[in-house]
């Protein structure tokens, strides 16, 4: 590796850790072969039988923090670099949306059709879809035109068919804010972000997909000017190594908690003093609500700042099978649920109880067909697929360097 203080070409750590989150939403919905009936969840979590729960309960129970660092992660990518792209009008709108939708959308068609005939058949054989519901007419237009999240379905925890492609429909929603954020020239108006991160928060009251996305995503704004300003001082190398090491502070006392859970306790006791009266459902609530904050604004921030300013001043340690992980993570988190689908369909048309699903053996299976499937999938139809209609969209094709493969 070599030593190096301008802004890297190409992010590979950040886009291995991509690849990793995406690996843990999958972990994560492994919970769905034991909702009863596919369908509802009747006990917690620590209560199913999951496999190799006792060595990977933390990414059991909290997979919910890798999809927002897929939404820090773009927006960290973004500012970096289109924000003074679009502000110049060197990248314009129709360029920037072909580059985007093309992007999103060949691994989301194929795997909304997918669904369309997997569901059918579940229905056929148990009766009731897999877990996701509404899956009619009105919700497939919605996910065809990419938008099942954007208010407009059901219910917001229901939007049809391939069920994790909601992130893929509010990252669609946040290219166009973004966009109109760049536009006006405001990407560097470190007020507007904050408002927006505020707003975000906000918002995730009331609609939490949307909300979740637009904090996120603006705080990866955030967090790249930070990034930004610190590798132009003085002794970048040292500030590397303090960023560093609050980021593995950190996470160490992320990790203690977890195993120990001191500051749940200690919390518990000072909820009690400052709220008497309150009850511990209440107590325990705001514990979780301050604890998924923290994670949120500070770990997820500080270990993609720390990683690109390892990157940018020790230089890039380029790991073949992390870049080609890192590649195929957006086809490995669309690609997942219909692969599920399929495995609940074969078990029960064979008659095998459900309790196969308990076994590492099965989940290594699943993941030993899901990753070359969306390695695959990757090279050999995103890619083309992106090739030929960004050719076709666009009269004039201005080359755009790869950077990190957005979610």
């Amino acid at each position: 590796m070599t030593p190096n203080t301008s802004v890297p070409k190409y992010f590979f750590s950040l886009d291995a850790i991509r690849g990793f989150a995406a690996l843990i939403v999958v972990l994560c919905h492994w919970q769905f072969f034991f909702y009863k009936d596919y369908t509802v969840m009747t006990s917690t979590i620590a209560e199913m039988p999951l496999p190799l729960y006792s060595w990977l309960s933390m990414f059991y129970n909290h997979a919910f923090f890798a999809v927002d660092l897929f939404f820090l992660l773009s927006g960290f990518i973004f500012f970096w670099f289109y924000a003074d792209k679009i502000s110049s009008r060197e990248t314009s709108f129709n360029n920037f949306i072909c580059y985007r939708v093309t992007r999103l959308y060949p691994v989301h068609f194929i795997t909304l059709v997918a669904l369309v005939f997997l569901q059918a058949m579940m229905i056929k054989v148990n009766g009731r879809p897999f877990i996701i519901q509404n899956n009619d007419a009105w919700h497939f237009v919605l996910n065809l035109l990419m938008i099942h999240s954007w208010g407009f379905e059901s219910h917001p925890m229901f939007n049809g068919f391939n069920g994790p492609s909601w992130s893929v429909s509010v990252e669609f929603l946040l290219y166009l804010l973004f966009f109109i954020v760049s536009f006006k020239r405001l990407q560097h108006k470190k007020v507007w972000l904050i408002g927006f991160v505020i707003a975000g928060a906000v918002l995730q009251h009331f609609y939490s997909m949307i909300g979740q996305g637009i904090y996120s995503f603006f705080l990866g704004g955030l967090v790249f000017h930070l990034y930004k300003w610190l590798i132009t001082r003085k002794n970048t190398g040292r500030i590397t190594m303090i960023v560093t090491g609050i980021a593995v502070f950190i996470w160490l006392i992320v990790l203690t908690e977890y195993a120990f859970s001191y500051i749940r306790n200690a919390s518990m006791v000072v909820f009690q003093h400052l709220l008497p009266g309150k009850s511990v459902a209440f107590d325990t609530a705001l514990f979780d609500l301050s604890r998924n904050t923290f994670f949120r604004t500070f770990v997820s921030p500080a270990t993609v700042l720390s990683l690109a300013m390892l990157e940018t001043t020790k230089g890039s340690l380029k790991i073949k099978w992390l870049q080609v992980l890192g590649n195929a993570s957006y086809a490995i988190y669309l690609i997942h649920f219909p692969l599920m689908v399929l495995f609940a369909l074969v078990t029960s048309v064979l008659g095998i109880d459900r309790h196969v699903f308990q076994s590492p053996f099965m989940l290594l299976l699943f993941n030993a067909i899901l990753i070359p499937v969306s390695i695959a999938t990757h090279y050999y139809f995103e890619l083309p697929v992106q090739k030929l209609f960004r050719g076709r969209l666009l009269k004039k094709t201005q080359p755009v360097t790869v950077v990190l493969k957005d979610l």
